[in-house]
């Protein structure tokens, strides 16, 4: 088949890697222009433009997806198929031009964890199985009929860098799989259920990425993990943001300090939860580098009860 590919986050990466080996053609890619980035805000491509550079693959960097130019010079190409990762919401004058349509890849298990942020959402629900889903965009954002989905076991230890590897390589063989079925005419794309309770996966920001230490234990460990190693959970501590990007669940106890103390506990920094503590692996006090729990103890909280807030 004849491919345009469109993405833009490391969550393509290894999709388009696959594709490129495959028997398929990728036509072009097409990406955002390089935007400013870091303390220097020097101007970076995106992971999946440096990829295609590799790669040495045609690539358009787009602003203005309803361009009539780019609407023309994409009808020209032929593709037979559009391969969405990571990308922006393409418009419909987009997605109806190839015969096949446009096919997304989201990690979850749809109508669930529709949005920006399905893996966080997914951790962060203490969900036991997550997956893949390959749909055809149309209008509404994730509501397009599936092509293929899958489901797997999600590991209580894995954070969202380790779940976003696996799943990022496991829609990449799902799409090769996807795409041969649609041209064999063996897969049928079928309507989402009708959930209207299902979850959704906003955007994370500064407001809900806040700690709350009278959660369960359970629960403050698995909103921990769901933002590492990006954007990371944060409390307050002495008036400065921490962020928090491993930790540890321990043993359920009656507790006897309130929720958000923090205590030297075996020679590593603990944190009272509802229902248990919490030990703390690696953490970052703003403006100073990352630390252990076991440096954070020696250097902050010694022989001393303090709190995070």
């Amino acid at each position: 088949m004849r491919i345009v590919f469109f993405g833009n986050g490391a969550f393509g990466v290894p999709i388009l890697r696959r594709l490129v080996s495959s028997a398929h053609r990728i036509m072009v890619v097409i990406t955002n222009p390089d935007k400013p980035a870091g303390r220097g805000q020097l101007l970076t491509p995106t992971p999946i433009k440096q990829e295609a550079r590799q790669l040495r693959l045609p690539i358009w960097e787009v602003e203005d997806l309803r361009d009539p130019s780019l609407h023309e010079c994409l009808r020209k190409l032929a593709a037979h198929v559009f391969v969405v990762v990571a990308y922006r919401i393409l418009p419909r004058s987009l997605w109806e031009i190839p015969p096949l349509g446009a096919l997304n890849i989201h990690p979850s298990l749809l109508p669930a964890y529709r949005g920006p942020a399905p893996i966080p959402w997914t951790i962060i629900a203490g969900e036991k199985e997550t997956g893949i889903t390959i749909f055809r965009i149309q209008e509404g954002i994730d509501t397009g009929a599936v092509v293929l989905q899958r489901a797997y076991p999600l590991p209580e230890e894995w954070d969202a860098g380790q779940l976003t590897q696996f799943l990022s390589e496991i829609g990449a063989d799902l799409l090769l799989e996807a795409l041969e079925g649609l041209a064999m005419g063996t897969l049928r794309p079928y309507p989402q259920p009708d959930l209207p309770n299902a979850p959704y996966a906003p955007k994370l920001m500064t407001e809900n990425t806040r700690i709350h230490w009278n959660r369960p234990v359970e629960e403050v460990y698995n909103f921990i993990r769901a933002l590492s190693p990006q954007p990371r959970a944060w409390t307050l501590f002495q008036g400065k943001k921490v962020h928090i990007s491993k930790a540890q669940k321990l043993p359920p106890r009656r507790m006897t300090q309130p929720p958000g103390t923090v205590w030297r506990e075996e020679g590593t920094t603990v944190v009272a939860c509802q229902n248990a503590p919490l030990r703390l692996l690696e953490l970052q006090v703003e403006g100073k580098r990352a630390i252990t729990g076991e440096e954070f103890a020696q250097g902050y909280v010694k022989n001393q009860y303090l709190s995070f807030t």
